[in-house]
């Protein structure tokens, strides 16, 4: 058992864990998910109680666990993976745009979100790193079961504009009077700024969710839900 936060060993994992393109997990199911999804796990380390994870588990005491997670009630374990990148590819049914989010809690929710809608391919364009923390623990594994690609204006104009590719806007067409047919995709912008001049050029349908009592706008990811759905039902429950 490692007992020291000074161990090389130990400091070299730490160092490894603050990259990019690095998972860091600290939740046994999320664990699960990511192996199942071919993400290449590198370490686990966990307690001496803990479920054994791979053949090469580290085993570590409490106080060298915890320089790896953030939570209050650990489960006793910590592995790191290398994150799966994927070759961006043209949507194979409905999908979702994230332009510049840089809340992790939105991307996250988005994310869920667009899974539970079946909105399976996720392109993002300039968002907060997929490895961030808090945006894995708020997906709740939904991450995992999505198609994640980072792209950039191009590419949606090229690609995905091919097909229905909608923004929302308080002038546009009320997304629960409209229906949809075919690939849709929808465009959800910056927390601040919205939806860039390129991408809203880009576009070729605007939508609206009606709004009482003088509100302008919602949360990204509360507005991205609720068209995602509604997209997914085809409209067919249209609201007069």
């Amino acid at each position: 058992m490692i007992t020291s936060t000074q161990n090389q060993t130990i400091k070299d994992i730490a160092k490894l864990s603050t990259q990019k393109d690095i998972l860091c997990l600290d939740n046994p199911k999320l664990i699960e998910e990511a192996i199942s999804s071919g993400n290449q796990l590198l370490y686990v380390l966990r307690t001496d109680n803990a479920k054994v994870i791979s053949q090469n588990d580290i085993v570590v005491s409490d106080n060298v666990l915890k320089k790896f997670t953030n939570t209050i009630t650990s489960q006793g374990v910590v592995a790191l993976f290398k994150q799966k990148q994927l070759v961006p590819q043209k949507p194979k049914g409905n999908f979702l745009v994230m332009d510049r989010l840089q809340d992790p809690g939105n991307v996250g929710t988005l994310i869920r979100s667009a899974v539970g809608s079946d909105f399976l391919d996720i392109y993002l364009v300039s968002c907060v790193n997929l490895t961030n923390p808090k945006l894995v623990r708020s997906t709740m594994g939904a991450m995992f079961k999505a198609r994640l690609y980072e792209v950039d204006e191009n590419f949606v104009k090229d690609v995905l504009a091919v097909h229905t590719l909608c923004v929302a806007d308080m002038n546009g067409e009320n997304v629960f009077e409209t229906e949809f047919s075919g690939i849709c995709g929808i465009v959800v912008g910056n927390e601040g700024q919205g939806v860039s001049q390129n991408l809203k050029n880009i576009a070729n349908k605007t939508l609206s969710i009606p709004m009482k009592n003088n509100l302008e706008s919602l949360n990204a990811g509360v507005s991205g839900s609720i068209i995602m759905y509604q997209i997914s039902n085809g409209g067919k429950n249209v609201r007069s």
